[in-house]
């Protein structure tokens, strides 16, 4: 008996996650917002990252020679938002008031206050029921701001929250 769709939506939603944007370069730079993120490997370094079949970001990671993870901190909220489609009009350019910098492997853009950037050329792809898992080698990492300080912005029961002190 196959698991409710609800069910399973519900029990997703109470493991926290952070957020980053998956940006890719092409005629037209291209983002979203993915928390369905993680490391994969540290030898050779690899990274996935989980996209919905047959939307525009799908499409563009299956021409694009890498992309770039932009791990965002807790006032990046509203970057989080412009790039996840919400509140953000959709006649206005995303990147227009944006300040960036270009990864040397993928040419994807790095945004400005993320926490760290990856820059990964396509490593591969795995299908993934209604999602493909697209597996990038890291060929830069750079991390930004102290350890101590860091305030990343997590994901958490369909909402964005803090993290708190270190236990």
């Amino acid at each position: 008996m196959p698991v409710d769709a609800n069910d399973f939506k519900a029990c997703l939603g109470r493991f926290g996650s952070g957020v980053t944007v998956v940006t890719i370069a092409g005629d037209e730079d291209h983002g979203m917002t993915a928390s369905a993120f993680c490391s994969l490997s540290l030898d050779p370094p690899l990274v996935l990252v989980c996209v919905k079949n047959g939307n525009t970001t799908h499409g563009k990671l299956l021409e694009s020679k890498g992309f770039a993870i932009n791990i965002l901190a807790a006032d990046q909220k509203d970057l989080s938002n412009r790039f996840g489609g919400w509140g953000f009009p959709e006649d206005q350019d995303k990147w227009a008031d944006l300040n960036i910098t270009r990864g040397e492997a993928s040419g994807a853009p790095l945004l400005d206050g993320a926490m760290a950037h990856l820059d990964c050329t396509l490593y591969g792809t795995r299908e993934g029921g209604d999602h493909t898992i697209f597996i990038g080698h890291v060929e830069t990492a750079t991390a930004f701001g102290e350890r101590d300080e860091l305030d990343p912005l997590v994901y958490f029961a369909g909402a964005y929250r803090g993290v708190g002190k270190t236990l």
